[in-house]
C-alpha cells in the first residue's frame, strides 16, 4: 500500500519568482530568500533542477502529499510538505520542476559599497539612492562603460567582482578625490543607452 508520499532532496537553494524589470515595482526591492547573486556563483559547477519524474506503481489511486526538502543559503536543511488529496492516474508520473526558473536564470542581482546592481541579459541596473550621477562614457580595449558618481563624503573603496555572464563581464566600483567610478566591463563591442529614473539607472545594450 503507497502511503503516497514523495521525499525528493533538492540540492540547491529556494529560488523565488525575481521581479520583472519592466514591472512597475523596484527591480531591488527583494527579500532575502530570493536568489542570491554569491550563492548561485558558489554552485556554478551543480546543475540547476529542470525536471524530474517520478513514477508510480500501478496499484497507486491517490496522491496524499508530497514533501520537499531543499538546502538553504546558510547550508541548513528544511523540508516542507504540500498537502495533495487528489485522485491520480498511476500510468503518467509526477513532475517536479523548475522550468521557469531556467529561462530566468540569467537575473543576477549583487552590491558593491552603496551600489546596488541587476543583470538581465543584455540589461543592466544601478542603484544609488547615496550618490547621484555625473556623467558616463564608453572606454575601448577591453569596451568598458564608465560612470561617475558623487562621492558625498562617501568611504574609500576600491572592489570589482567578475560576473561569469553574458554581455556585462565585470563590474568595478573605485573612489577617487571627489567621486566613485564605476567601471562595467563588456564581453565584445557594443553601442549603449543610459536612462535614469531618480535614483534607478538603466543600461541598454545594442
Amino acid at each position: 500500500m503507497i502511503n503516497g508520499k514523495i521525499a525528493c532532496i533538492v540540492g540547491i537553494g529556494i529560488f523565488l519568482s525575481c521581479m520583472s524589470l519592466y514591472a512597475n515595482q523596484n527591480p531591488f526591492m527583494i527579500n532575502a530568500n530570493q536568489r542570491d547573486f554569491q550563492a548561485q556563483q558558489n554552485n556554478k559547477g551543480k546543475k540547476h533542477l529542470t525536471t524530474e519524474s517520478v513514477q508510480l506503481p500501478s496499484n497507486a489511486r491517490e496522491l496524499k502529499s508530497v514533501t520537499l526538502t531543499f538546502q538553504n543559503l546558510d547550508g541548513t536543511l528544511e523540508s516542507k510538505q504540500l498537502r495533495v488529496d487528489k485522485t491520480i492516474d498511476w500510468h503518467y508520473p509526477i513532475k517536479i520542476t523548475q522550468q521557469e526558473a531556467i529561462r530566468n536564470i540569467a537575473k543576477r542581482y549583487f552590491s558593491l559599497n552603496d551600489f546596488e546592481f541587476y543583470m538581465e541579459g543584455k540589461t543592466f541596473v544601478i542603484n544609488s539612492p547615496k550618490h547621484r550621477i555625473l556623467r558616463h562614457f564608453l572606454l575601448a580595449s577591453p569596451t568598458t562603460i564608465v560612470i561617475d558618481f558623487s562621492r558625498d563624503r562617501g568611504v574609500a573603496y576600491d572592489g570589482n567582482i567578475g560576473t561569469g555572464e553574458q554581455y556585462y563581464a565585470k563590474v568595478g566600483v573605485n573612489a577617487k578625490s571627489n567621486l566613485y567610478r564605476i567601471s562595467i566591463e563588456l564581453d565584445g563591442i557594443y553601442q549603449y543607452t543610459l536612462k535614469s529614473t531618480n535614483t534607478t539607472h538603466t543600461i541598454q545594450l545594442r
